[in-house]
């Protein structure tokens, strides 16, 4: 076992760190996306969001650049 390996072992599988934070980050710049075309109101612009919804969206894409920052950068 190499020092890179971690615990992370969902059903078994073991990965090293470089791939979990690739995975990480992976995930969390596609929640962004998503958060981010929700406030645009989607491709065409016709999907509505709630004020409530909105405030949360842009909170949440502030937080996630925040930790994105963690790996190296949004």
């Amino acid at each position: 076992m190499s020092n890179f390996e971690t615990d992370v072992k969902p059903q078994g599988l073991m990965i090293d760190w470089e791939a979990a934070d690739r995975i990480t980050v992976l995930t969390l710049k596609n929640y962004r996306d998503n958060l981010q075309e929700h406030l645009t109101g989607g491709a065409d612009g016709s999907r509505w969001l709630h004020p409530q919804d909105e405030v949360h969206n842009r909170a949440m894409i502030q937080a996630i650049n925040f930790v994105l920052n963690d790996f190296g950068g949004a």
